[in-house]
C-alpha cells in the first residue's frame, strides 16, 4: 500500500519543525514524535492513529499534524483523504513551501491542474527566481492544455538563464507545437552551434522555413547540410521533397544525379528515397513520376540489382500489370532464391490473375527456398489459401501462425495474420469469432483502415452497436474518403441509424465510383426508398443485370 510514496517530493519534512512546547503539550508532543517514527519505520496506519490523538495548539501545530496526516495518506494511496489533509494544512500556514509543494504534488496526482497551479503559483511567488518552481507550472499548464501560459513561463525562465540548453529546447518544442514558426526559427537559430546534433537541428531549421513558406531559405540550409556531409541521406530526402512540391522536375533529376553519384554511400542508403517515395505514392499520386525517375537513374547505376526490380515488379502490381510484374519477381528470385518479399509480391501477382493453383505452387518453393520465419510462412500460405477459396485450409494455417509465440519483427505478419483470420472466419459464417479477431487487430493496431471497416459493417449488417460501427466507419472514410467499399460502409450504418439523408450523400458516392458494384446499388436502392425517391429507385433496378 504504498505506492504513491515515490510522488511524495524529497524537501525537507516542515513538521517537526513545530514540535515545540509553546505548540503542543508534553503529551502530545510526545504522541506526533512517536507518530513521526512510525511513519518513518513504514507504519503508516499506526502514524495515522497517532496523528489522531495529538491535540496541537496554534496555526503551526495545527499545520504540522495535517501535513504530516496528508503525507502518511498520499503514501498509502488514499488520495482524497491526503488532499484534504494538504489543503488543511495550508489554510493554516499558507506560505510555507513545503506544505504547499505537498498539496501541488497531490493535486497534480489527482489530474486537478488547477489546483496544482494555484499552489505553483503561490510557490513562485513566494521564491520567485526558483527556476524549479517555474518549470512546474510551466509543465502543469501543459498538462491543463494551456500551453501559451507554458510557453511564457519558459520565455522567463530563459530571460533569468539563457545558457540553460533544456529549458530553450522546452521554448523551441511549444513554439513548434502552437504554430510560432517565426519565433520557432528565431529560437533554433540561436541554437544551432557544433557538434553531432548540428545537422538534425539544421533540418529542423529547414523544415520550419517550409513551413513559413521561406522555400529558398530551406534549400539553402539543405544545401548547407550536404556540402558539410554528403552523406547525410535525410537532408537529400527534404530537397528531393521541396523539388516535388515545387514542380521543378530539373532541378529534382540534377540533385537526384548528385545524390546516386556520392561516394561513401551504400547501394542500401541509395535505395532509401526510392523506397520512401513508393509508400507516399499509395496515397499522393504526385510522387509517381519522380519514384520513376528514381528507379531509371539506380538502374541505370546498378543494372540488374534484386531490389530494383523488386521496386519495379510492385509498381507494375499496383499499375494491375500482374504478367508483366511477375517476371519482374521472378528475376528477382532467379538472382536471390531466398528473397522471401519477392516470393510473397509473386504470390500476390498470380493471386491477381486468379491462377490459385500457381499461386499455391510458389507457396510450396517459397517453404523449400525462402529464409523467413515460420509465422511469415504460415501467413503467405494462409492468405493463398484464403484467396484460392480454400477457407477451411486458410483457418487452419491462419490459427497456427498466430499461436506461434512472435516476436516484434513479426508484428506486421501477425496483423496480417489476423485480418484474413478475421475474413475466413466471417466467410464460414462464424461471426463471434470474426467480430473477436477484428477488435484484437484494432487493439494492436488502431489505425487500421480495413479492420475499422470490416468491424462496422459487420455490426451494422448483425443490427448492434451501431454507434461504435458509424465512428468506425467515419474515420475508415476519414483515411480514404474515395474508397467505395468504405463509403457504401458508412452509408449503410447511416442507413441503419435512420440517418437517410445523411447515407445518400455517401452511397450516391460509392456508387459514382463503383458502379457495378451490385451491393453498393442495392443500398442506394434502399435509401431512395426510404426517402420516397421512388423513380431513382426503378432506374437504378433496371440498370442490375439480372443474375446468371
Amino acid at each position: 500500500m504504498t505506492s504513491c510514496s515515490s510522488r511524495v517530493l524529497s524537501h525537507p519534512d516542515a513538521a517537526s519543525s513545530f514540535v515545540s512546547e509553546d505548540t503542543f503539550s508534553l503529551e502530545s508532543k510526545n504522541r506526533f514524535v512517536k507518530a513521526l517514527l512510525n511513519a518513518e519505520k513504514g507504519d503508516l496506519w499506526g502514524a495515522l492513529d497517532g496523528y489522531r490523538k495529538v491535540r496541537p495548539s496554534g496555526a503551526s501545530a495545527h499545520a504540522a499534524v495535517h501535513h504530516a496526516m496528508a503525507k502518511a495518506f498520499f503514501e498509502l494511496g488514499v488520495a482524497d483523504s491526503a488532499r484534504s489533509h494538504a489543503d488543511q494544512a495550508v489554510e493554516y500556514l499558507s506560505d510555507d513551501r513545503h506544505y504547499l509543494r505537498l498539496q501541488a504534488t497531490i493535486a497534480h496526482y489527482m489530474k486537478d491542474y488547477a489546483g496544482a497551479i494555484s499552489a505553483f503559483t503561490k510557490l513562485v511567488a513566494i521564491q520567485p527566481g526558483k527556476t524549479e518552481y517555474l518549470s512546474l507550472l510551466a509543465l502543469e499548464y501543459i498538462g491543463s492544455g494551456d500551453s501559451e501560459k507554458a510557453l511564457d513561463i519558459f520565455q522567463k525562465m530563459l530571460a533569468l538563464d539563457p545558457a540553460d540548453e533544456q529549458t530553450r529546447a522546452q521554448v523551441l518544442l511549444l513554439e513548434i507545437k502552437l504554430q510560432h514558426y517565426h519565433d520557432a526559427i528565431e529560437t533554433l537559430s540561436s541554437v544551432i552551434g557544433e557538434g553531432e546534433e548540428k545537422e538534425r537541428l539544421k533540418l529542423t531549421l529547414g523544415e520550419l522555413y517550409m513551413q513559413t513558406g521561406q522555400s529558398e531559405q530551406a534549400v539553402k540550409t539543405y544545401r548547407e547540410i550536404i556540402a558539410a556531409n554528403p552523406r547525410f541521406v535525410s537532408a537529400w530526402l527534404a530537397l528531393f521533397e521541396v523539388s516535388v512540391q515545387s514542380g521543378s522536375r530539373d532541378v529534382f533529376l540534377c540533385d537526384l544525379s548528385s545524390f546516386y553519384d556520392t561516394s561513401g554511400m551504400t547501394f542500401a542508403q541509395k535505395m532509401i528515397p526510392s523506397e520512401l517515395f513508393y509508400v507516399r505514392s499509395a496515397k499522393d499520386s504526385t510522387y509517381l513520376p519522380p519514384l520513376h525517375d528514381m528507379i531509371t537513374e539506380i538502374d541505370r547505376r546498378y543494372p540488374g540489382e534484386p531490389a530494383t526490380m523488386l521496386m519495379k515488379g510492385r509498381l507494375l502490381l499496383r499499375a494491375k500489370l500482374p504478367a508483366d510484374a511477375a517476371r519482374e519477381f521472378r528475376a528477382v528470385l532467379r538472382k536471390d532464391p531466398s528473397n522471401i518479399d519477392a516470393w510473397e509480391e509473386l504470390v500476390s501477382a498470380c493471386l491477381f490473375q486468379q491462377d490459385y493453383a500457381e499461386a499455391i505452387r510458389v507457396v510450396a518453393s517459397a517453404k523449400k527456398r525462402a529464409s523467413a520465419s515460420q509465422m511469415r510462412l504460415l501467413v503467405l500460405e494462409g492468405y493463398a489459401a484464403f484467396q484460392s477459396g480454400r477457407t477451411r485450409t486458410a483457418v487452419k494455417l491462419l490459427e497456427q501462425s498466430l499461436q506461434l509465440k512472435h516476436r516484434e519483427k513479426d508484428r506486421w505478419h501477425y496483423l496480417q495474420a489476423a485480418s484474413t483470420l478475421a475474413m475466413s472466419y466471417d466467410k464460414l459464417g462464424m461471426q463471434e469469432k470474426s467480430l473477436d479477431m477484428y477488435r484484437r487487430v484494432l487493439l494492436l493496431d488502431p489505425a487500421n483502415t480495413l479492420a475499422m471497416n470490416n468491424l462496422a459493417y459487420m455490426l451494422a449488417i448483425s443490427g448492434r452497436d451501431f454507434e461504435t460501427a458509424k465512428k468506425l466507419a467515419m474515420k475508415a472514410v476519414a483515411d480514404e474518403p474515395d474508397n467505395p467499399v468504405y463509403l457504401d460502409t458508412l452509408g449503410w450504418v447511416l442507413f441503419g441509424l435512420g440517418e437517410y439523408q445523411e447515407a445518400l450523400v455517401y452511397l450516391e458516392k460509392a456508387s459514382s465510383l463503383a458502379p457495378d458494384e451490385t451491393e453498393i446499388t442495392y443500398h442506394l436502392i434502399s435509401v431512395y426508398e426510404k426517402l420516397d425517391l421512388h423513380e431513382k429507385a426503378r432506374l437504378l433496378r433496371n440498370r442490375i443485370k439480372p443474375a446468371g
